[in-house]
């Protein structure tokens, strides 16, 4: 056998780990309606989908109202006791707040001996701008279907509880409602398990835990049939200023887990998010995680895992992952050791290759820095790339870099990435030999896992892992003298870690990110340069400082025109069509100074640019963060927001908003940041918020047509307050033309709204 057939073989087998890998981390085959009972059936969720799916349904529309009494008419047919959590709930970020009346499903099915209680949670509404056939109304069903599956077996221990929240959407103020009134006050353990989603597709991550998820993990690893997602992910959420309903939930010092699936996130949002977009797939993976994680937590003490309602010895975080088909869950008390058997590793594969000539300590550094050279060309590269296909279409800068056909593209930034690492490749074997740059790429991981272990440690194992197998690989390696097959089969070996845990990840990646910030890229690169161990030459022959170039550098040119290819394809493919509509910006505002057509996009589709004559500027009565450009419009012959002053003191101001025409939002805009709110829809009871740096906006969500009253903190001297009150939907508006069918509405909450405004002024 020569020596480029075992490097091919080797190189395939870790391709084949590799899909392998990705392929087990795919959502489960979905199971048919006629299964038996006891099982979750992906098929008979999917029915339940199409039955509670009719258009959009936002907060307190009458669409949400008639689902949500759906949804508890059916629960309760499934001999469950439910009602209505009916409150205000309160949210917001920085100086904006938000409020709404909330309508949450709760429903109970009691336990033999409850220790406790396991909350199943979705929630209900949709944006104005999609049916939410995924998000969320796919996580609801999944949960109707895993209810009578657990009801076809033996009771469960603890109490089980199904929790639909209002108005996620719009702040997460359904659950921050039930959290305030019921989960907070209650001196018993409770563990939450929250469905989402983020796509319309792709396997049922747990995403996202409580800290001190070591019980947790171990509940996942072993109830969930086909349990996917990593305690990376964990970590990077944690870092994200991205929300789900469990957010209000761990605010509270309560545990619980967060599922979604989240590929083909171009849907997301959009009218796209419908029934016959959804995957039965991630359906059943959902299912098959809400089923079994009810099943074993309904059956186990909770006490240990809700020390806050307990009292009991709050648990550490876990480390989790898949590998070779198994889920490996360890705790964070070995991620500091694993680290450094990473970087032992790295020392003896350098002390050997050291000791048989084949480089030296300065030569493997001097690799490493440029292999991190080379992790910022292919991050430019990828953010190239993208830069070149926003050229042929300017509009995907509005639109993000998620795209309808995304494989072509992303295909060509893992061709790019190849590209770059054949050139560091070439660049560094001549002067730090074959193993002096495969050695280089094993430290970077090393260093890499000894650093996440300090800060993102249910990270490190991406890196630990790796460089300790790929370390030891390449240390027996160049150890073995004359036994060319031993010695690429070591390394081979030592690389299957590196193939499991790091090639799936950089493809996945996309997914999260797209292909514009370059993050996969830099994955890749790291990747392919530790995966170099298996090009080493076998034993100590060739394998010297300064050796024969050999014949690498076809692979740089033939990734690279692979790389142009397969973005042009991409550019072709992603063109705007009936089946792949792009996003288009339009809104209505109507102020003081007259009437106006608005969109933030900055390369708007030639429908929208018809509406348009403005450059991009900041409208002072415009409700959203943008600058936007404007065109002029047709009045509308409606009255626009009602403002009545109840009452006006030194500092504090009461005033009762209200819509003549039934707009369901209204939103406030002081002048200045006042230095508290409180809200009061009709009917329901008040809720407050004072930011440390004030309010500068309140949005009111869902607001009764008797309005709300508004109590403003707003200190000495006067105060101007620009009021809006926000409606969905274009029809009616004076001189709209539907769009063509190769755009849709924009997954925008300012999007497709009609927007009439007003101002008060407050005397001092």
């Amino acid at each position: 056998m020569t020596p480029v057939t075992r490097r091919l073989l080797a190189v395939l087998a870790l391709l084949l780990v590799s899909a392998a890998t990705w392929l087990d981390g795919r959502a489960p085959h979905p199971v048919p309606a006629d299964a038996d009972p006891g099982v979750f059936s992906a098929d008979r969720a999917m029915r339940t989908v199409d039955d509670l799916v009719d258009g959009p349904r936002p907060g307190g529309s009458p669409a949400a109202v008639a689902t949500r009494d759906a949804i508890a008419a059916r629960l309760s047919a499934a001999g469950l006791t439910t009602r209505l959590h009916s409150s205000t709930g309160v949210g917001g970020a920085g100086s904006r707040m938000a409020a709404a009346p909330v309508d949450n499903v709760v429903a109970t099915l009691p336990g033999t001996d409850p220790t406790g209680a396991v909350v199943l949670s979705a929630h209900y509404d949709s944006v104005a701008s999609g049916p939410g056939a995924a998000d969320d109304m796919a996580s609801v069903a999944a949960i109707l279907e895993a209810v009578r599956a657990l009801r076809e077996g033996p009771p469960l221990r603890n109490d089980l509880v199904v929790l639909v929240t209002d108005a996620e959407e719009v702040g997460l103020l359904g659950m921050q409602a039930w959290v305030r009134d019921e989960l907070g006050p209650s001196a018993r353990p409770a563990v939450t398990v929250n469905l989402e989603a983020r796509g319309v597709s792709g396997p049922s991550l747990m995403f996202r835990t409580s800290p001190g998820n070591a019980g947790l993990a171990r509940v996942f690893a072993d109830a969930v049939p086909h349990p996917t997602g990593d305690s990376s992910l964990v970590e990077a959420f944690r870092l994200l200023p991205n929300d789900t309903d469990l957010t209000r939930v761990l605010d509270a010092g309560r545990p619980g887990v967060d599922i979604a699936f989240v590929e083909q996130p171009v849907q997301y949002h959009t009218a796209g998010d419908a029934p016959e977009n959804l995957s039965a797939a991630s359906v059943q993976g959902h299912g098959e995680a809400a089923l079994g994680l009810a099943r074993a937590l309904g059956d186990q003490d909770l006490a240990p895992l809700d020390p806050a309602a307990s009292g009991a010895a709050p648990q550490g975080d876990a480390t989790y992952f898949r590998f070779a088909g198994t889920t490996v869950v360890y705790p964070s008390s070995l991620v500091w050791p694993v680290a450094a058997l990473g970087a032992v590793a790295v020392v003896a594969a350098v002390l050997v290759a050291r000791r048989r000539g084949a480089t030296t300590v300065p030569r493997v550094l001097g690799a490493a820095v440029l292999l991190l050279v080379a992790v910022v060309a292919a991050v430019s590269a990828s953010v190239g790339l993208w830069r070149v296909l926003l050229a042929v279409h300017p509009s995907w800068a509005d639109t993000g870099p998620f795209l309808h056909r995304p494989v072509p593209v992303q295909a060509a930034a893992v061709a790019l990435a190849v590209a770059v690492t054949a050139l560091w490749w070439l660049a560094v074997r001549r002067w730090a030999g074959a193993a002096g740059a495969a050695t280089a790429g094993v430290l970077v991981l090393a260093v890499l896992g000894l650093v996440t272990a300090g800060t993102v440690p249910g990270a490190s194992y991406l890196f630990a892992w790796p460089a300790a197998a790929a370390g030891a690989g390449l240390a027996g390696a160049l150890a073995v003298r004359g036994r060319p097959v031993v010695a690429t089969a070591a390394a081979t070996l030592g690389a299957v870690p590196a193939a499991a845990l790091l090639v799936p990840l950089g493809w996945d990646l996309f997914v999260l990110s797209g292909v514009s910030d370059g993050v996969p890229a830099a994955a890749l690169v790291l990747t392919a340069a530790a995966l170099t161990v298996v090009l080493v030459p076998e034993g100590m022959q060739r394998a010297t400082v300064g050796g024969p170039p050999g014949r690498v550098w076809p692979v740089p040119v033939a990734a690279a025109l692979a790389a142009v290819v397969l973005a042009g394809v991409g550019a072709t493919v992603n063109a705007p069509s009936a089946e792949r509509p792009q996003a288009s910006h339009l809104s209505f505002l109507q102020d003081d100074e007259g009437a106006h057509w608005v969109s933030n996009q900055t390369a708007p589709a030639a429908w929208t640019a018809r509406y348009l004559d403005t450059p991009a500027r900041e409208v002072p009565a415009w409700p959203g963060p943008d600058e936007v450009r404007t065109g002029p419009a047709q009045p509308l012959a409606v009255p626009g927001p009602r403002v009545e002053v109840l009452s006006r003191t030194a500092d504090r101001a009461v005033l009762r908003v209200t819509s003549p025409r039934g707009a369901p939002g209204i939103t406030l805009r002081p002048d200045r940041a006042v230095t508290s709110a409180t809200v009061t829809p009709a009917g329901r009871p008040a809720v407050s918020a004072a930011p440390t740096d004030g309010l500068t906006e309140i949005r009111l969500h869902a607001v009764p047509a008797a309005g709300a009253v508004v109590e403003l903190v707003t200190g000495p001297g006067p105060l101007g307050v620009a009021v809006a009150d926000l409606s969905p939907g274009l029809a009616g508006v004076p001189g709209f033309v539907p769009r063509p069918p190769e755009l849709r509405a924009a997954p925008d909450r300012t999007g497709d709204q009609v927007v009439l405004a007003t101002r008060v002024e407050l005397s001092g």
